[in-house]
């Protein structure tokens, strides 16, 4: 009976010594790995939408904290003026879970100029080819106010991937959050632009 009382100890002893040497580790990494994500999986994201920016939209990227919720913005600055923003956002109802996309808008003309697939869980050659830049093309050009962003099939103006309709509608629902945002924020957002360069 003792030495099983000395076995448990010594478990117990290795289990939490464990578990508090991985919760420093993950937090001591948990920066390193936010500068990884903005570098290697928002960064290429933003350069793709914004084809052809002047400024650095990166390193001009700023968040801002509106009603409780946080926003990172990406600003396309040309001639001092903010012209466009692209913005990561997580659209609800992927077959495996959220489905995050970055949205590029233009203020001038009022569309948008880009969507790309940043993170997903969905099932590799199914929901995965709403991430395809042929399907995500459909999406330059229209209009932030005359647009319904929603699939076709529920009333909205945007095409499904056919056998993926579970991810289209997560796409379609993380880009209109973003529409949504700027429409109702695209007087803030050159000024909150300004503020934070």
């Amino acid at each position: 009976m003792n030495e099983t009382v000395k076995m448990l100890v010594v478990l117990t002893a290795i289990c939490l010594l464990s578990s508090f040497a991985l919760t420093a580790l993950n937090q001591g990494l948990a920066d390193r790995i936010a500068q990884q994500e903005e570098f290697f999986v928002r960064g290429p994201a933003v350069m793709d939408v914004f084809a052809g920016v002047p400024n650095d939209p990166l390193a001009d990227a700023f968040t801002i904290d509106v009603e409780g919720t946080s926003w990172r913005l990406y600003p396309w600055i040309e001639d001092g003026e903010c012209q466009a923003v692209a913005m990561e956002t997580a659209g609800a109802g992927g077959y495996g879970g959220d489905v995050k996309v970055m949205t590029a808008i233009n203020f001038i003309s009022g569309e948008l100029l880009g969507v790309r697939v940043t993170s997903h869980s969905e099932t590799p050659g199914v929901g995965t080819r709403v991430a395809d830049p042929s399907y995500l093309r459909s999406y330059a050009g229209l209009s932030i106010t005359g647009t319904t962003f929603a699939l076709q099939s529920g009333g909205g103006d945007i095409a499904a991937v056919s056998g993926a309709t579970r991810t289209s509608t997560a796409v379609a629902d993380g880009v209109r959050q973003a529409v949504e945002f700027v429409t109702q924020h695209q007087g803030d957002i050159p000024r909150w632009v300004t503020e934070n360069r």
